[in-house]
C-alpha cells in the first residue's frame, strides 16, 4: 500500500501545540502569581482564563497530530500487508483520510475515543465514567461521527465533481474507524460502516464482491489524486 501525507501540515500543527501548551501554562502561572496581590486579582482572572483556553488548544494539537500513534499510522497499520494498488491519502483533501483501492473510493473517519459508545442509527452516546470528567479538558468529544463523515464524504464529492467528466460517476463509502483498542462498541443498525482496525483490511478489500468502478475510473481517479497531491506539494 502507498501512503501519501501531508507531512509539512503535520509538522506545523505538531509545533502549534507544543507552542501553545508552553505559552498557555505561563500565562496560567502569571495568573496564578498575580492571585496573590489584590490589586491585580481582575488582570489574573483574566490570565487564568486566557491561559486555559490556550493550553486546551495546545493539548488538542498535541493529541492529534503528537501523540502516537497518529490517527494516520493507525489506518495504514491496519492496512499494512495490501499491494501498491491501494492507496491512503491524508490530510492531501477536503476529507482528510481517503483511500482509493481497486473496491472503490473510501472516507474514513477515525475516533481514538475509549470505553463504552453506543450508536444507534446515526446517534452516538458513551456510557458516563467519573474519569472522564477529568479528561474533558484536554480530550476531543466524540460528537457524532455518522453526520461528521458524511459531511467529509459530501466535500470530497465537490472536490471531484470540478475534476472528473460530465459522464464518471463514482461512489464514495464512508467508513467510521475506532483506532483504540479500549473501545468497546454496541452497534445498533448503523447508517454507516462502524469498524475496528482488524476489520478494516477486509472491508476495503471486499474479496468476491464487484467493483465500483472499472479499471479504467481507477486510473482516471488515481491520476487526478496524484496530480492534485504534486500541485499541493506533498508527492
Amino acid at each position: 500500500m502507498k501512503v501519501i501525507l501531508n507531512e509539512k501540515l503535520i509538522a506545523s500543527r505538531g509545533r502549534l501545540g507544543k507552542i501553545a501548551s508552553f505559552v498557555g501554562l505561563g500565562v496560567l502561572l502569571l495568573g496564578f502569581i498575580l492571585s496573590f496581590f489584590p490589586r491585580f486579582f481582575i488582570i489574573s482572572l483574566i490570565c487564568l482564563l486566557v491561559g486555559l483556553i490556550i493550553s486546551n488548544i495546545g493539548t488538542y494539537n498535541l493529541n492529534r497530530w503528537v501523540k502516537r500513534p497518529r490517527s494516520d499510522e493507525a489506518i495504514a497499520r491496519a492496512l499494512k500487508g495490501l499491494d501498491d494498488r491501494f492507496w491512503l491519502f491524508s490530510y492531501v483533501f477536503p476529507a482528510e483520510h481517503v483511500i482509493l483501492a481497486p473496491s472503490g473510493l473510501y472516507v474514513v473517519k477515525p475516533k481514538p475515543h475509549d470505553g463504552e459508545i453506543i450508536c444507534e442509527g446515526n446517534r452516538w452516546h458513551r456510557k458516563f465514567k467519573w474519569t472522564r470528567l477529568l479528561r474533558a479538558f484536554y480530550e476531543e468529544g466524540l460528537g457524532n461521527p455518522t453526520m461528521e463523515v458524511i459531511a467529509e464524504a459530501d466535500k470530497m464529492r465537490s472536490f471531484l465533481s470540478s475534476r472528473l467528466p460530465e459522464d464518471f460517476e463514482v461512489e464514495i463509502k464512508e467508513v467510521i474507524l475506532f483506532t483504540n483498542p479500549a473501545a468497546r462498541l454496541e452497534l445498533k443498525s448503523p447508517a454507516i460502516p462502524v469498524l475496528t482496525p482488524k476489520a478494516l483490511k477486509n472491508f476495503i478489500r471486499r474479496k468476491g464482491e464487484k467493483s465500483d468502478f472499472s479499471g479504467e475510473q481507477y486510473k482516471t481517479l488515481l491520476g487526478i489524486f496524484t496530480d492534485y497531491a504534486k500541485e499541493v506539494g506533498v508527492l
